[in-house]
């Protein structure tokens, strides 16, 4: 496992456009957090497995270290602890990645490691309720991000959810905020900035959030000069356009893909 785990991690949003992409978000029992790393644990060999069957070209877990209130939106809700991302080439290579198989796979990576009763002990866990609390699904496309970003297991990704209030707000995003970011990246200031589309959701998700802002910090100031008249009134006009919510900054634990 310990190999497994050690590869080389990219993270999720390499070559993002176009591809498809599940992130779950998990809110863990109390005192559970343990357990919940154990199951991702348990998971991660399985979902290499997978991506070496060509049914999955990457699988990553977050785990939020701040931010992510989300209850200006809903306050019955709780903050996500976890955040879990599977990404697909396309629609049928995320309709052959099916969880059934992974008892399967299990069977095979866990042959004389583990008792046929302690893998389907950790199986009840990962699908019940005794450790997950509540998941909330987004099913995403991805629209653009720079290019040349090779993360490491410990990087800080900042994500902010956001509701396009008018039809021009990703056009906003790509024509106008892009290559601003995409400058503060070049300078420096971050080393990835991406744009995702949501294409669906379950009953507990945040129905009025439509995309997903992904950034990856440097811990140096970001800077984006003096704006014209133009920029300014273009950057109020891009702000209107959609609405930005409390965002979660998230760390990096554990990241496949099939190399």
């Amino acid at each position: 496992m310990r190999k497994i785990l050690t590869l080389i991690y990219v993270l999720i949003f390499s070559n993002l456009n176009s591809q498809i992409a599940s992130m779950e978000a998990y809110v863990i029992q109390d005192g559970k957090d343990g357990d919940y790393r154990k199951i991702e644990s348990f998971v991660a060999p399985l979902k290499a497995m997978a991506i070496k069957e060509g049914k999955l070209l990457r699988w990553a877990v977050m785990k939020r270290k701040s931010g992510g209130d989300l209850s200006s939106i809903d306050n019955t809700k709780e903050m996500a602890n976890y955040l879990v991302f599977n990404v697909y080439k396309d629609q049928s290579q995320m309709d052959s990645d099916d969880w059934n198989d992974y008892r399967g796979y299990a069977s095979k990576v866990y042959k004389g490691k583990m008792s046929k009763s302690s893998i389907s002990k950790m199986f009840n866990m990962a699908e019940g309720n005794q450790v997950k609390k509540s998941v909330r699904q987004y099913l995403m496309k991805g629209i653009y991000q720079t290019p040349s970003y090779r993360p490491q297991v410990g990087d800080v990704i900042n994500i902010d959810p956001m509701e396009a209030l008018n039809e021009d707000y990703e056009n906003f995003e790509l024509e106008y905020f892009m290559p601003r970011w995409e400058k503060v990246v070049d300078e420096g200031g971050l080393r990835m900035w991406g744009l995702t589309k949501v294409i669906s959701s379950n009953d507990n998700a945040y129905k009025n959030l439509t995309h997903f802002v992904f950034k990856n910090p440097t811990g140096a100031p970001i800077r984006f000069g003096t704006n014209s008249f133009i920029d300014s009134k273009l950057q109020e006009m891009g702000t209107k356009s959609r609405k930005m919510f409390n965002g979660a900054t998230m760390e990096i634990i554990l990241s496949l893909i099939h190399i």
